[in-house]
């Protein structure tokens, strides 16, 4: 039971973890739909727009 228990308790971290990153990209992403669309072409690429776009910031 012990491994078992350890187990979840190691992938509950990493899920919280997910869900922090997930949560702070959010937040980057959100930074970028305020920022001029010319300054963003000029610095990401297009897989960064294309990814960007999957979160739903259309530039």
């Amino acid at each position: 039971m012990k491994k078992w228990r350890n187990g979840a308790k190691k992938r509950l971290a990493e899920i919280q973890a997910a869900q922090d990153a997930a949560q702070d990209m959010r937040k980057i992403a959100a930074a970028f739909a305020g920022l001029p669309a010319g300054q963003l072409k000029k610095v990401l690429t297009e897989d960064i727009l294309a990814i960007l776009a999957k979160y739903g910031v259309e530039i």
